[in-house]
């Protein structure tokens, strides 16, 4: 190292030491080299070897001491944390006690954004109820007859869209349309969105360019096919979502653990190994974007699925599968997320088997591609599960999200099953993959069946829980021979 470098180094240490005391940061390079001890001489950095490995690499003051970066990962070593927060130029007002922990700048944890994700459904019934929608702004606070009245009187857009309806009339889908919006309120997003898909209705929404979902219910006809041999009994209705609106917002963010969503997804469950974190001081608006794209939503039928969970094989590996859940719910300090639910296990694995085939078929590259599982417990029969289904779904800025291929696999969707169920069978990682059992030994692995980057695992931007909780030893029979597949015969 020349001596105008470590010069150059020597005065950027001092710089940021004394930059960071000014503005609260939490690093402290002098307590990091002489803990308690004081001493004012320059610290330099010493590089060796070739590997860019942080034990090449250390921090050497004047006095002699010096500190490997590799040494720094070890806890405590960096003190404890002031509560600073640089991204809002201030320190938390509940401070922090908890050991500061080394994180490489590139490193995947350093940042992980809690995004609350929703998809748009329709509140009309009718022409008045859409117009009405779209004038709701406009109607806010009219309560009355009379103010409909008024709106028409003082308001030309009310009375060129509205004037040929009664007043009457307009109040009531006006109300309606309050009612419907409080109602939802009170239900979690996904269990209003799995209600709307598995309504069984021919049509869902309304087929126009501003609509913010249209769907249509297949004839059974048309994608149960006797001939492929899988058996379809399992599946209720298969829905081809021709139009969709997805709304992300972005209210948080965490560091070294990411915010698992919750089953039904509700709110993330942020109560982990570090909190999540405010994007800005006193926020009146949080950041957001909508996407359109299209879909493919599959309904399970429940009662299927209960039979198929009252197996003896299959009670012994939800045992094995609750087992790894207990291991891996250790590594959280404080509430950890909850066991999804075996028909969740299930139908995770499916969604993935079934993606990972679509992107071969439709056209789409898989990395588009989304998914959310519907798998909720019933509140009236503990231990049972009402509403059970997967919508697989593409919803991207651009064109890729509204090219139609994944709504034209529908009429395919039979041998799509099949063909991906038969890809399950087999794995280039068999025996050891088929043959994996949850433990306490492998991190997030030990929330997996029969589960790896080879067969199951796809990327991590389009599966909706991190590729936790997978196995598709509950799909198909494998090597391991355990007989809990649920679809038999592949």
């Amino acid at each position: 190292m020349s001596f105008s470098t470590v010069m150059q180094v020597t005065q950027f240490l001092e710089c940021s030491s004394q930059l960071e005391q000014r503005k609260g940061m939490s690093i402290n390079w002098r307590y990091a080299v002489h803990g308690p001890d004081a001493c004012a001489e320059a610290m330099y950095i010493e590089e060796k070897g070739t590997s860019a490995d942080p034990a090449d690499t250390s921090v050497v003051c004047g006095c002699t001491r010096r500190l490997s970066l590799q040494d720094l990962f070890q806890p405590g070593r960096l003190g404890k944390c002031q509560g600073s927060r640089p991204w809002l130029v201030d320190r938390d007002p509940d401070g922090c006690d908890q050991n500061l922990k080394l994180l490489t700048r590139t490193a995947t944890n350093t940042y992980f954004p809690q995004v609350y994700t929703v998809i748009s459904l329709p509140t009309e019934e009718d022409e008045l109820s859409r117009l009405v929608e779209n004038l709701a702004g406009e109607l806010a606070k009219a309560t009355t007859v009379e103010h409909i009245a008024a709106a028409k009187m003082f308001n030309s857009k009310v009375e060129a869209t509205l004037g040929p309806f009664s007043n009457g009339d307009i109040l009531e889908r006006l109300l309606r349309l309050r009612e419907s919006a409080q109602s939802d309120l009170g239900r979690p997003p996904q269990v209003a969105e799995f209600d709307v898909f598995a309504s069984g209705r021919g049509e869902i929404g309304h087929n126009a360019p501003n609509a913010k979902l249209y769907a249509q219910t297949v004839p059974p006809e048309q994608w149960r096919d006797k001939g492929v041999g899988v058996d379809l009994s399992a599946i209720t209705n298969l829905v081809a979502v021709h139009r969709l609106r997805e709304v992300s917002c972005l209210y948080g963010f965490t560091r070294f653990e990411a915010a698992p969503a919750s089953v039904d997804g509700d709110f993330e469950d942020i109560h982990l190994a570090v909190r999540g974190a405010p994007l800005s001081q006193g926020a009146d608006w949080l950041p957001a974007i909508e996407q359109f794209g299209e879909g493919l939503f599959v309904h399970f039928d429940e009662t299927k699925l209960a039979e198929w969970l009252g197996r003896a094989k299959v009670k012994a590996r939800e045992g094995k599968l609750l087992a790894g859940y207990g291991h891996w719910r250790k590594r959280f300090t404080s509430t950890p997320p909850s066991y999804p639910g075996t028909p969740y296990v299930l139908l995770h694995s499916l969604s993935h088997a079934l993606m990972s085939e679509i992107a071969l078929d439709c056209g789409y590259p898989a990395s588009s591609l989304k998914e959310r599982i519907y798998a909720f417990p019933s509140r009236q029969n503990p231990g049972a599960y009402d509403r059970c289904g997967i919508l697989i779904y593409t919803a991207t800025p651009g064109a890729q999200g509204t090219l139609g291929g994944l709504v034209a696999t529908a009429p395919r969707f039979a041998a799509l099953l099949k063909s991906a169920l038969a890809r399950l069978t087999i794995c280039s990682s068999d025996p050891v993959c088929a043959d994996h059992e949850p433990d306490d030994r492998s991190g997030d692995r030990a929330t997996h069946g029969a589960a790896c980057h080879s067969c199951l695992l796809i990327s991590e931007t389009s599966c909706e829980r991190r590729n936790l909780f997978l196995d598709r030893n509950l799909l198909v029979r494998t090597m391991s021979d355990d007989g809990s597949e649920l679809f038999e015969g592949i």
